[in-house]
């Protein structure tokens, strides 16, 4: 049985080019480049949302996280994380499953 979206952890998907600044990131799907040949900018809610992806957190530990750190309902964050995370899967670049099991390393 597989397990909810709610109660696995999110990684990043191996592959990914990002580059990181102080108040967004740029993201390249390079395993689905000729499908997507344009980059990702997260900034604002979603740039927050994919720092906390980081293959340790499960979707309800961000939400609970954003949050807390935003003193914002945990409804309206819940809403906000997962049709984020929702479109973040859709485009390949995020996958659930245990705990540490994805390269999550940053290309600069």
């Amino acid at each position: 049985m597989t397990e909810p979206a709610s109660a696995s952890v999110l990684h990043k998907t191996p592959g990914l080019a990002h580059v990181d600044h102080d108040t967004y990131t740029v993201v390249l799907n390079l395993p689905r480049l000729k499908e997507q040949q344009s980059p990702y900018i997260f900034e604002g809610t979603s740039f927050a949302i994919w720092n906390f992806i980081d293959g340790t957190r499960t979707q309800d530990q961000i939400i609970d996280e954003l949050a807390d750190e935003y003193q914002a309902p945990r409804d309206q964050v819940a809403a906000d994380v997962e049709s984020f995370v929702s479109d973040l899967h859709h485009h390949g670049l995020v996958t659930l499953g245990p705990e540490n099991s994805s390269d999550d390393t940053p290309v600069t």
